[in-house]
């Protein structure tokens, strides 16, 4: 897939970033730290799980776990997490484009 340099492409970006560091989402909590309408934010998460960067969570409790963070997320929710294919994507978009993609842990 080639990388675009356009708005879209860059907040997709952002959105795998995201997911990426801080674990499994929903479409609401990803548009307030990201400063998005809901309605973007559901279009975004359609586009990537569409292209295949993105999937739908299967189970009840969604349980993530990181070196810095530990967290249980009950699943009332669509959540979605990255595929293989996403994370290879992102990877790759970094290698090619100039851009701060880190996502900062929110503020409890």
């Amino acid at each position: 897939m080639p990388v675009k340099h356009d708005q879209d492409e860059l907040l997709d970006l952002t959105i795998l970033a995201y997911l990426k560091k801080l674990g499994p989402e929903y479409a609401k909590p990803l548009a307030i730290r990201l400063g998005l309408s809901l309605k973007e934010s559901r279009k975004r998460l359609q586009s990537l799980e569409e292209r295949g960067l993105i999937k739908r969570v299967e189970r009840r409790i969604v349980k993530y776990y990181h070196r810095r963070r530990k967290s249980v997320k009950h699943r009332n929710h669509t959540y979605y997490e990255l595929t293989r294919e996403g994370e290879l994507f992102l990877r790759e978009a970094k290698k090619k484009i100039d851009i701060n993609l880190d996502i900062e842990y929110p503020k409890r």
